[in-house]
């Protein structure tokens, strides 16, 4: 959950690779620090390769690449193989590519004074909207305040108790169940994307089943799975590829971003914020809905429905706006009944903050020095390191490397201290 991240994490521990790195700082320092870091590993990573390319070249040069006195450059280059066999590279992303199908007519579905309850509990209460092609909703409330169900009446799973759900033309629907009923527990991974078919339609190309399961992910073993050895987050991006596989234009998606990784997050965000169609969608992940919906309709779980403009963070400016005016409201009604007279209402000021000692006050203003030295260091290792002469020495070049990762550390210390002090 990215919000939350960024609301209360001071540290940031990240698994990667089978290696842990602790980053010091909030989340939007682990982002901006994380990109610099891979960034370096990469321009290190290929200066490896060159330097390796080159020895292989010379190794394949024949018998004088073997005399004694060129054997300490022979055992070098062992040693440089090993390390580039035990190297793990980043694992790939998701590549989503979602089918799309004919435009729907312009009103996609209508709710008029639907009433629908369980038991003693009224769920929705005269409920009444219309969602129009294009539209973006995201449907927000707590745990059983009907969300689910509301999605599920609104396409036909459900009847109401009264009123009526008019669907449009032309509609075609992908839903993507919160519970993952629609994967067939008894088919491997594969058979439920495809259903049999070696190939299958993606936006207007012909792509095979396995290559397509493979941009979510899936290495031909585990596509040939049965599906109960999937993990959680293996079994959210089947279910993904399921769906995009088939043509709609109206997207139902509950909960999707349960078990999903940031990475997939981000790129499920960008192919949503691109589909051409209608999108309707139940998630608690507030960054999600900030990013992929245009309005949230709020449930209070008492049969109440109110829609908003815009997405959360929008929705929750209005709240705290409509909080604040009431308490001032109430406030100014019983000071003027308390008194008999209307009093105006007095904010208290902020407490003043704490002063910093001259210790700290000398620490503050020498860390922007600071981080402009590491920040030149760091260029100069990295402009350094593109030079021919470096990379012809490993130990040189493994040097500057470990230098420059000491220099991120050092500098994501450098900017937390001073947004501590400040």
């Amino acid at each position: 959950d990215r919000a939350f991240l960024r609301a209360l994490a001071t540290r940031i521990i990240e698994i990667d690779r089978g290696a842990v790195s602790s980053w010091p700082g909030d989340y939007a320092n682990f982002l901006r620090r994380k990109e610099e870091r891979l960034h370096a590993e990469a321009q290190e990573n290929a200066l490896f390769d060159r330097r390796l390319a080159e020895e292989e070249v010379w190794i394949r040069q024949g018998i004088k690449a073997r005399r004694t006195r060129n054997e300490g450059r022979v055992r070098a280059l062992e040693a440089m193989r090993r390390e580039h066999s035990e190297r793990r590279e980043k694992s790939g992303n998701v590549r989503l590519a979602i089918a799309e199908a004919n435009k729907s007519g312009r009103r996609v579905l209508q709710a008029e004074n639907v009433n629908y309850s369980i038991g003693d509990r009224c769920l929705l209460k005269d409920f009444t909207t219309v969602v129009q092609r294009g539209d973006r909703i995201g449907i927000i409330g707590h745990n059983g305040s009907g969300k689910t169900t509301l999605l599920r009446l609104l396409l036909g799973e459900l009847q109401p108790d009264s009123g009526e759900i008019r669907t449009g033309t032309q509609l075609e629907v992908a839903y993507f169940d919160q519970l993952r009923n629609v994967l067939r527990e008894d088919w491997n991974a594969l058979d439920n994307v495809a259903e049999g078919q070696e190939f299958i339609e993606i936006a207007g190309r012909r792509v095979h089943a396995l290559g397509y399961l493979q941009d979510f992910m899936f290495t031909p073993e585990r596509a040939r799975a049965p599906i109960t050895r999937l993990s959680g987050g293996e079994r959210n991006r089947l279910l993904l590829a399921r769906l995009f596989a088939r043509p709609s234009n109206l997207l139902v998606m509950d909960e999707p971003t349960n078990d999903l990784d940031v990475e997939t997050l981000e790129l499920l965000e960008e192919q949503l914020a691109a589909y051409p169609g209608t999108l309707l969608l139940v998630s608690h992940d507030r960054a999600f809905l900030d990013a992929v919906t245009t309005s949230v309709l709020v449930l209070d779980g008492d049969g109440g429905a109110i829609e908003y403009v815009g997405g959360y963070s929008d929705y929750a400016q209005m709240q705290a706006r409509a909080v604040g005016s009431k308490a001032a409201d109430e406030r100014a009604t019983l000071a003027g009944t308390t008194s008999g007279v209307t009093t105006s209402v007095v904010t208290p000021a902020l407490a003043p903050k704490r002063k910093l000692s001259f210790k700290e006050q000398r620490e503050l203003d020498a860390l922007p020095l600071l981080i402009e030295t590491l920040d030149a260091e760091s260029a100069s290792i990295a402009q350094a390191m593109t030079n021919p002469a470096v990379f012809s020495d490993a130990s040189k070049a493994k040097t500057y490397g470990a230098r420059l990762a000491a220099i991120q550390t050092e500098l994501a210390q450098a900017y937390a201290r001073w947004e501590a002090l400040e």
